[in-house]
């Protein structure tokens, strides 16, 4: 698998920024002393996986490489237990139905609604959002402790301890997108774990919410994109292609200018894009070291340098040798002697 761009420093920063409630875990709202972790509600190493990336990116409006799970509306905070649960997929967020009814089309008499095609995918541009802690398996074993003030935390009503299935939680405000916990949940309900989970079966029966988006899956995250996605001019790359021969050049080539992509003008090579403003639209990986490619007119670097000198001083001295030989007019290594092929030795090893 290709190797992952370490999360910046920035993403953090940027996220922090948006955050409505102050860098506090989402869930516990305690403060960020207690251990509070950056969390990504799509983990961001689904950005290796090209066919799933690019699907996406049609289904969500955007141009293909575009993607970026670093961005601070995928960002958000929670405490160190609380995010091991959630990488775990034991629980999830929700959004509010109503928010959920945007990005599908309107019932037909018994059926239900579908998610829009890229044409009609919605342009929601709330800074804010309202989501639902909702658990993905009996997590009878633990509580919840919120924190509910910061004033008196020797009052008995500072803290109050939610339990299985946690329905006494409050709903959670949160400067995350809803197209991000919308894919994540429906990444959660497409696992085969999931589907044969009586937990889950029961939560899709039950739960009306999450039974619509169980649908999202298949139609964002299905792998392959529609006949004429490629000619789409508001999908293709920003940097045109030459020449379309292979899909493994296509991507070569699509990464190298995705490079060139950025509206921010942050470095590529640095691990933390500091005090910038906002996120690169481009993917947050790089390809293999064997799909980059030295421009022409490009400095080579020092190791490629002294081999192809080396080489060439070696062959220099080749053809030096068969000119000396031409000139004695006799057979190749006929006036060879055991002193001088010592010398040429040591002339080619220096």
């Amino acid at each position: 698998m290709p190797s992952i761009k370490p999360t910046s420093e920035g993403s953090k920063i940027r996220a922090q920024k948006a955050d409505p409630n102050g860098m506090r875990c989402l869930v516990e709202n305690c403060p960020k002393e207690r251990g509070v972790e950056a969390v990504h509600v799509v983990p961001r190493e689904l950005s290796a996986d090209r066919k799933f990336m690019k699907s996406i990116e049609w289904s969500w409006k955007m141009r293909k490489g575009t993607l970026n799970l670093d961005t601070r509306r995928n960002v958000f905070f929670l405490g160190a237990s609380l995010h091991s649960l959630y990488k775990s997929g034991l629980w999830a967020l929700i959004p509010e139905e109503r928010i959920v009814d945007r990005f599908l089309s309107k019932p037909k008499g018994r059926f239900p609604g579908s998610p829009l095609p890229r044409q009609r995918f919605p342009d929601l541009e709330d800074e804010t959002f309202r989501y639902t802690f909702i658990p993905l398996a009996g997590l009878s074993s633990f509580g919840i402790t919120r924190q509910n003030q910061d004033t008196n935390l020797a009052d008995p009503v500072a803290f109050t301890t939610h339990l299985h299935p946690f329905t006494t939680l409050p709903s959670f405000t949160s400067h995350v997108h809803p197209k991000y916990v919308i894919l994540r949940m429906a990444c959660l309900l497409s696992s085969l774990e999931k589907q044969t989970d009586p937990f889950i079966i029961n939560l899709l029966e039950t739960n009306p919410v999450v039974c619509k988006l169980a649908d999202f899956y298949p139609a964002w995250a299905s792998g392959s994109l529609p006949l004429g996605a490629k000619a789409d001019p508001s999908f293709l790359n920003v940097v045109p292609h030459e020449e379309e021969d292979g899909e493994e050049e296509e991507e070569e080539r699509a990464y190298m200018s995705m490079e060139s992509q950025s509206d921010c003008e942050e470095p590529d090579t640095e691990p933390s894009d500091g005090d910038s403003v906002c996120t690169a639209p481009r993917r947050i990986w790089y390809p293999p070291s064997s799909w980059i490619k030295v421009p022409r007119g490009a400095k080579r670097h020092s190791s490629e340098i002294e081999h192809s000198c080396s080489s060439s001083e070696h062959k220099g001295k080749h053809r030096k040798l068969l000119e000396d030989e031409n000139n004695t007019g006799s057979a190749p290594g006929s006036s060879w002697t055991k002193e001088s092929i010592s010398k040429w030795a040591d002339e080619c090893s220096t």
